[in-house]
């Protein structure tokens, strides 16, 4: 197809001419299937579960730092701020989530 190049318009057995194809044209709709989307539910689960490995990771770190001495004090004290801070927005994202719903819910119709 050349830059510019603008199809007929096919009218034929057409009653409202908004539904009209154009003639010419390759039109590839894909459907829900075809196009893999994470699901809400997959999208919190997978959020949820990577908080609580976060969270759980300094205390493990914790540990292994008061009975074998292998961590470094530095290592665990950047994975206790990184859960501290995920804790943070996670708390921070609901309040705003819920703060929405109840926006949504005193819409009046």
């Amino acid at each position: 197809m050349n830059i510019g190049y603008i199809p007929k318009l096919s009218l034929d057995g057409v009653k409202n001419p908004f539904q009209a194809n154009m003639t010419g044209m390759i039109q590839k709709t894909h459907t829900l299937d075809e196009v893999a989307k994470p699901s809400f539910q997959n999208v919190l689960s997978n959020s949820l579960e990577n908080l609580n490995n976060a969270v759980i990771q300094p205390d493990a770190m914790m540990h292994d730092a008061m009975t074998t001495g292998s961590v470094d004090v530095h290592d665990l004290m950047i994975a206790n701020a990184k859960a501290e801070l995920l804790v943070s927005i996670t708390t921070q994202v609901a309040t705003k989530v819920v703060q929405a719903y109840d926006k949504i819910l005193q819409i009046q119709i």
